[in-house]
């Protein structure tokens, strides 16, 4: 029969409280619960403090010793049915998971949360991705990285460390709220936040550790806020295309890389390293570098154009100076309307919607958003998505920037060819009689 008994050694100071665990002849360990008591505040025979007026933290310390018991007591119920063997590492792990510690000093990134994003990042590289075979992207290393920076930052602020059980939603409020107001940042680079912080939490309970129950609560969730972001319509491109930038190569140069970025749909970080041998029987082949798909692009009349006047591919150039030339491009082809957006202020680092003219808010994204929003409609959105590399069709349709009143003149359109053909039938019926 397993029992558990309470022991305290020593005449002088506080001691420890030890935890005997017996189960017959078959094993027989004791371990120190870290709990600290006065030894002559200790009843042996009651296995308890005793109720005397200077034992001011008997109430508290004789509920940790009745708790203990009872897990304990249940884990070897558990463990025991299953296989697991039972010896002194045993007791001594669960008294700590009891109390939300380390085992020693190795084990702290399994009680402590930021010690375990700390491994998780450190092992990041070497992570398989089901599904794509490739390890985790530097990109998504870098968003591990900033999220957790932010916890650093969260943790000086309200000086605390965090465990794996203090991620509830009391946690959940403070984060957000000490991200949004007292940091500024926008609700949907939180959200990002949050999202990782679930990632990783629940790797963690994967790995059977102790976190809070609430990370998968439907109130523990990512927020998102719908993008801002514009996109150039098909006669917008047509515009940058044909327009005279008066043999100035800088602008030259990015232009003709914008065009392949908004004819593609690629993303920066493929269109800017396409070469040569991306080029097969007219067809623009690349693996993408986020999410390692094989994509096959025909060749836009625009983009065969490009390649034949630069004789290849134009001049590579940063991504940053991409966004900052595209700006130049959209400014001297008249894309000078002001418009409702949301820009980076150099002064807070934070993005503010606001008034701005058009071509201030152009960046990168704009390609692939162009790119999807100019071809829905008129062509099934799965050979869209092909080309994007959008997973699902839900994923697709919030991508592309179609507003209510473009959908509704296509229907509109629609309408009126439908009606002008059923003119036509009812004109070659009545020729018929």
């Amino acid at each position: 029969m397993a029992t558990i008994n309470y022991l305290v050694k020593g005449t002088k100071g506080y001691s420890n409280v030890l935890l005997r665990f017996k189960n017959g002849r078959k094993f027989d360990y004791t371990a120190s619960t870290d709990l600290k008591v006065l030894p002559n505040h200790w009843s042996q025979a009651k296995q308890k403090v005793k109720n005397t007026n200077d034992a001011a933290y008997k109430d508290e310390v004789n509920q940790h010793l009745f708790e203990l018991e009872n897990f304990i007591i249940t884990e070897f119920n558990s463990d025991n049915s299953k296989g697991v063997y039972i010896d002194r590492d045993w007791l001594k792990s669960k008294i700590a998971n009891h109390f939300n510690r380390p085992v020693n000093d190795d084990a702290i990134d399994q009680v402590f949360f930021l010690p375990f994003v700390e491994r998780f990042i450190e092992l990041a590289p070497s992570r398989i991705i089901k599904g794509k075979n490739k390890p985790v992207s530097s990109g998504t290393i870098t968003k591990y990285t900033t999220t957790k920076n932010k916890i650093i930052e969260y943790e000086k602020k309200f000086k605390t460390k965090l465990k794996f059980t203090d991620l509830n939603l009391t946690f959940y409020d403070r984060f957000v709220n000490y991200l949004t107001q007292e940091q500024k940042i926008n609700l949907g680079t939180v959200g990002n936040y949050i999202g990782t912080i679930k990632t990783m939490a629940r790797d963690a309970k994967l790995q059977g550790l102790p976190v809070h129950e609430h990370i998968n609560h439907p109130k523990f969730f990512a927020p998102k806020v719908k993008a801002d972001s514009i996109y150039l319509k098909d006669s917008e491109i047509n515009k940058i295309y044909n327009h005279d930038y008066k043999g100035v190569e800088r602008l030259e140069n990015a232009r003709d890389l914008f065009i392949i970025g908004l004819r593609t749909g690629l993303r920066i970080s493929d269109f800017l390293r396409l070469k040569a041998t991306n080029i097969k029987e007219g067809f623009i082949e690349i693996e993408t570098q986020k999410t390692g798909q094989n994509v096959v692009i025909p060749m836009h009349p625009q983009v065969k154009e490009i390649l034949e006047k630069h004789n290849g591919f134009p001049r590579k150039i940063s991504d940053q100076k991409f966004n900052l030339h595209i700006k130049d491009v959209c400014e001297e082809a008249g894309f000078k309307q002001e418009i409702e957006g949301a820009m980076i202020n150099p002064k807070t680092k934070r993005k503010e919607k606001g008034i701005y003219p058009m071509h201030k808010l152009v960046t990168s994204h704009i390609c692939r958003r162009s790119f999807a929003s100019n071809l829905y409609g008129k062509l099934p959105n799965m050979v869209i998505m092909a080309i994007t590399g959008h997973q699902t069709e839900a994923q697709f349709l919030k991508y592309i920037k179609i507003t209510p009143k473009e959908n509704a003149k296509t229907l509109q359109e629609f309408w009126l060819k439908q009606n002008k053909e059923n003119n036509i039938e009812k004109v070659n019926m009545k020729v018929a009689k």
